[in-house]
């Protein structure tokens, strides 16, 4: 076993018992600190870090944090959770409406952007309804993720498949593959999560500093960029299906969807500095320790003789589940598309199924999870343990996958 994956294998264990270590450990500091160790100690070059690192996710993760943080100081999401708690059912209804809410958002704007937003919902839905964070917060992990099955622009590893050249039509493809396990998972979702909400006692929530969008900010740049972002996916989209030679890298789509916000803000700097850039180290850290890991050749030993079935369902759903909860789904989706050699649309389907629900049972095995986590954070509150998350969640995500497994293999025959 390399050096590289002993790191990756303490990030794992460390930031899971987090919650003993001293408050001021972030999980960015634990990435940061195993892709030091793996540089300093000659596992790759500086240079060969710089290379690991995938560009396009860290710029498109700019362009939506620079949007949510726009939208955030307009008043998006004050408005959304003052719209859901003032609902005469109460918690349930509240609930709901913010589970469908932030779902669909991951199917339109990413699960990443929906996450960046979702969390300030969360938090106020939280303090309206004097509950602690908690619950609020997972179903918002859960809803992102299961939503952002749906469409090949849900998530990032679901826009790397549906770039591939087998696929046709993605968009098709996805909803005709997808909508069903999506909507009766996400129904069991939240009828799970009412349940635990439902045991929540009532918390003193007055001294919560849930921050509040600053008034004077204008809005129009962040309602236009949020609604660039989602002309220029799908135009992407359907540019990749007839013309994929003109198609636009998702990092460029990203950068050119905030630029509204970075020309026409009267608080642009203010904004630019607010980017979550915790969050973005994050990312360029996991990215030079998963690389360092699957250069090591620990990866392709660990599957062994699988390497022959990597096109079998009960292969994908077994890498593309456990592998991305070491080296989190996005990774785990490349490495994969490379290790295949011709791959059809319902593996693929299975492939982007399997990794993207993968995300719901740790905190590490999705971007959106971190996201929700470092922003939380950000506003001041605390967020959910490792463990907690995991037993919460575990759930949901064992009957998501049952049932997307069940409906493609079945589609399959």
């Amino acid at each position: 076993m390399s050096v590289s994956t002993v790191v990756a294998i303490l990030i794992f264990a460390i930031i899971a018992i987090r919650q003993w270590l001293p408050s001021w450990l972030r999980i960015w500091h634990v990435m940061l600190a195993g892709a030091v160790v793996i540089v300093a100690s000659g596992q790759v070059s500086p240079i060969g870090a710089v290379d690991y690192v995938d560009w396009n996710i860290i710029a498109y993760l700019f362009g939506v944090f620079s949007i949510g943080i726009a939208l955030y100081h307009g008043g998006a999401p004050h408005q959304a959770s003052a719209w859901l708690a003032k609902h005469r059912h109460g918690r349930p209804a509240a609930l709901a409406g913010f589970m469908v809410l932030t779902g669909l958002g991951a199917a339109v704007y990413t699960n990443d952007a929906a996450a960046v937003i979702g969390t300030a919902v969360a938090l106020t839905l939280s303090q309206a309804f004097r509950v602690r964070p908690t619950i609020f917060l997972i179903a918002l992990c859960a809803a992102v993720t299961i939503g952002s099955m749906l469409t090949p622009i849900g998530n990032p590893q679901n826009i790397l498949i549906a770039a591939e050249p087998n696929f046709r039509n993605p968009f098709v493809a996805f909803v005709t593959w997808l909508i069903v396990p999506t909507v009766v998972a996400m129904v069991f979702a939240f009828a799970w999560f009412a349940v635990r909400l439902a045991r929540e006692p009532e918390i003193d929530t007055s001294e919560w500093q849930v921050p509040e969008p600053a008034t004077t900010h204008q809005t129009w740049p962040a309602y236009t960029a949020a609604a660039l972002l989602v002309v220029l996916i799908g135009a992407d989209a359907v540019i990749r299906e007839v013309a994929p030679d003109l198609a636009i890298e998702l990092g460029w789509l990203g950068l050119i969807a905030c630029l509204p916000i970075y020309l026409f803000s009267n608080h642009r700097i203010k904004l630019f500095f607010e980017v979550d850039w915790a969050t973005l180290i994050f990312f360029v850290a996991m990215f030079v320790v998963t690389g360092s890991v699957l250069a090591s050749g620990d990866v392709e030993n660990a599957l062994g003789p699988l390497m022959e079935h990597l096109d079998d369902p009960n292969v994908i759903t077994a890498v593309g589940f456990g592998a991305s909860q070491l080296f989190s789904n996005v990774p785990t989706v490349e490495i994969y598309l490379g290790l295949l050699s011709e791959p059809e649309t319902p593996e693929l389907i299975l492939l982007a199924a399997m990794s993207t629900l993968a995300g719901n049972l740790f905190i590490i095995s999705a971007a959106s999870n971190v996201i929700v986590v470092q922003q939380t954070e950000k506003f001041g509150q605390k967020p959910f343990t490792f463990w907690q998350f995991t037993l919460i969640n575990l759930p949901v995500t064992v009957v998501s996958m049952i049932i997307a497994y069940g409906w493609i293999v079945w589609l399959m025959d």
